[in-house]
């Protein structure tokens, strides 16, 4: 674990969530598997559903990574609400007052429109600590490394 203060700097995560080139860097897989630990980790882990707002903005990307968090949450069983396309503003706020387990946002402002980003939001409505994002990290590791 960095000491106080110091950034998470891993190879899925940067200092903001997961940052990158839409389809270089981040894939509808790494979604997808990204929904898969959200649901297991916020919830099946704790023998229960978990619930998960996801909200998104206009780039083309979003849309795809959106489906394919959503497609992954069930998988462990979790439920998702979409607002579709807001703000992170929002979706931190719906996820704190309406007691979800936790949010993600699909976003890379002010980058570039090739670009994109998740941000996680405990239920609390702030980001991930940092120890939630090296378990992240460590699942990606195995899943998106596995042949097939």
């Amino acid at each position: 674990m960095a000491g106080k203060g110091a950034v998470f700097m891993g190879k899925y995560f940067g200092t903001d969530g997961f940052r990158g080139e839409a389809n270089v860097d981040l894939t509808s897989e790494h979604a997808y598997q990204i929904g898969k630990f959200i649901g297991w980790y916020y919830g099946a882990r704790k023998g229960r559903k978990a619930r998960v707002v996801v909200g998104k903005d206009t780039r083309r990307s979003s849309y795809m990574f959106e489906y394919a968090i959503v497609a992954g949450l069930p998988a462990p069983g979790a439920d998702a609400y979409m607002p579709h396309v807001t703000t992170t503003p929002s979706v931190a706020y719906v996820t704190r007052v309406d007691s979800f387990d936790c949010g993600v946002v699909i976003s890379a402002s002010p980058n570039p429109f090739y670009a994109n980003g998740r941000t996680v939001i405990h239920s609390r409505g702030e980001k991930k600590d940092e120890q939630t994002h090296a378990e992240f990290e460590a699942y990606l590791a195995v899943t998106l490394a596995a042949p097939g």
